[in-house]
Order: structure tokens, then C-alpha cells, then sequence
């Protein structure tokens, strides 16, 4: 009985076919999915480096910041063009402000954020750099969000409110550590990660607890997103390789299921960070998951 699907060669397999593949065909690093799956892969491509951060500009242009590098990757979906945009520091990760513009959080070699750095991206170049000083947590990831002319920047249990020159106007604190962060800008929610209780925590803007989400299934969850409907899109990592799970909770916290799996039989990767990402395509209706140095975009059946 057909229960994967192998994007490379385009066939769908059982389980001991699946399990078999790579000696059969003699091919590494094929991906699979369940023939379950509520979305099909329908685009993979590889970058040069993991994946620290990535955000879907419209238009179908995705802006990408690589692990251990000074520069911002853009990928045209629709073209497939490629290009590099120098920001002037190591890349963390990406907010947007506006269609065309986005805010870098950058780094220097161990443990500080120097600055951001105010990027347009069609005109391929930094429009300002702001000094900004803040501890990266343990896992060397600040999630950080825009919105009504502030950056909401998450270092350990605090997140801090800032204007777009570095002057603070509040801090929130959680009582915990989010791993990621997303902004709902039409129901004015911020949901949280707290990996180390497997959890989804939704919070209003003061911090305040609306509601939280477990699920015996919601394991090692790494990063998150919302998609056209309101609904959260969290990205758990099966394995340090290339294992994943996508999970849907819906906007009320009360349900959640898994809408896209991926499997890899030589699962690897390649500086030992086990780095993700994923965004929301909205007019193309695409999830974009980075995992490790590979993009995969997935499609409603």
C-alpha cells in the first residue's frame, strides 16, 4: 500500500519501498512525504549555507539569511534569480517593514547583536544601520517582529519594544524562552514557542496569557508562521537531519493536526546547528520550509 512519496523520482511507495529506496535506485537524500499529506511538495532548491532566517516578500520573492554570512540572499520563486545583498555584519534574522524593505538583526562572532540593519531589497542595498545591543539566547536565535513602527525583539524571557532608531519604549517579561515568535497583525496576537515544554503559548501585547497549546504529537518545535487563514504553522524537527513535521493550530488554540511531514533516509547536515526556518507565501498560498541549507515550498493538494 502507496503510503510516501518520493518529489525526485515522482513515484509513490510503501514502506519497505521507502525504507529500501536508496539502494534500489542508488540515490542520496531523496525527499519523502506522506501520501496523508494535506500539501504536496512541488519545489526544492539548495543554498549555500544553513538557513538562519527566511521571509516572503510579495511577489514571490523570498529573502533568506545564511548561517556565518555577511550577506542577504534573495530567490525570485517565479524566475528563479538569485542575488546578494552585502548588510554589513552576520546575518540573524529578518523582519519586515513594508513590501519592499526589511530589518536584519546582525551579529558579530560570538555572543552579542551589533546592530541592525534597514534593508531595501529592490534597490539592493542597506538604507541604515541602528546600534543595538543585545545577549543572544543559547540556541543563537532572536526571533523578532514589526509592527506599528516598533520592533518586538525576544532575547531570553523578555521581549523588548524598540522604535526603529534602538530607543526602547518597554519590555515585556514571559517567564520563559521563546524559541520563535509571530505576530498576527489582524487579530493583534503574538504566538510563542516554548520548546522546552513542547508548547504553543498565544500572548496579547502586554504579555498577557490568552490561551497555551499542547499535543502529545507537538515535538521538538523549532519555528512558526501564520498562514492566510489565522492559522499557527509550526515547524518540528523529527531528527538533527532532514526529519520534519509540520503542525496547523487553528487560531483558537482548541485543535491542531500534521498537514506535512518530511523524511529523509541519509538524514545529515552540515555545521552541526541543525538550523530551520519557515514562512508563508500569501498570494501564492505556499509554505516555505528552510531545513539545514535546503528550501522546500508546498502547495495545497
Amino acid at each position: 500500500m502507496p503510503v510516501y512519496r518520493c518529489y525526485e523520482c515522482s513515484n509513490v511507495l510503501c514502506n519497505d519501498c521507502c525504507i529500501n529506496h536508496d539502494k534500489l535506485t542508488n540515490t542520496e537524500y531523496h525527499i519523502f512525504q506522506s501520501t496523508n499529506d494535506k500539501m504536496l511538495l512541488n519545489n526544492k532548491f539548495e543554498v549555500s549555507n544553513e538557513i538562519n532566517d527566511m521571509k516572503a516578500l510579495p511577489g514571490g520573492l523570498l529573502v533568506i539569511a545564511l548561517y556565518d554570512s555577511d550577506k542577504l540572499l534573495t530567490y525570485s520563486v517565479s524566475d528563479k534569480q538569485r542575488n546578494e545583498i552585502s548588510v554589513g555584519g552576520l546575518t540573524n534574522n529578518i523582519a519586515i517593514l513594508d513590501r519592499n524593505t526589511v530589518v536584519v538583526m546582525l551579529t558579530g562572532k560570538y555572543i552579542v547583536v551589533d546592530s541592525i540593519a534597514i534593508v531595501d531589497i529592490r534597490q539592493k542595498q542597506v538604507i541604515q544601520h541602528v546600534d543595538v545591543t543585545l545577549v543572544l539566547p543559547t540556541y543563537s536565535y532572536i526571533p523578532m517582529f514589526y509592527t506599528d513602527d516598533q520592533l518586538y525583539i525576544s532575547s531570553r524571557s523578555v521581549i523588548t519594544v524598540m522604535d526603529m532608531s534602538g530607543t526602547i519604549d518597554r519590555k515585556i517579561d514571559l517567564g520563559f524562552r521563546p524559541t520563535d515568535m509571530c505576530y498576527d497583525t489582524k487579530a493583534a496576537r503574538i504566538y510563542c514557542i516554548d520548546d522546552s515544554e513542547n508548547k504553543l503559548i498565544c500572548i496579547d501585547r502586554d504579555g498577557n496569557t490568552i490561551f497555551t497549546f499542547t499535543d502529545t504529537g507537538l515535538t521538538n518545535p523549532k519555528r512558526l508562521t501564520i498562514d492566510n487563514e489565522g492559522y499557527v504553522l509550526i515547524l518540528c524537527r523529527i531528527s538533527y537531519g532532514g526529519n520534519f513535521e509540520i503542525h496547523r493550530v487553528s487560531p483558537d488554540g482548541k485543535s491542531g493536526e500534521v498537514i506535512i511531514t518530511g523524511k529523509q533516509l541519509n538524514s545529515y547536515f552540515t555545521s552541526g546547528k541543525a538550523l530551520s526556518s519557515i514562512c508563508f507565501q500569501e498570494e501564492s498560498d505556499e509554505v516555505v520550509i528552510g531545513i539545514n541549507g535546503t528550501v522546500y515550498t508546498y502547495k495545497k493538494k
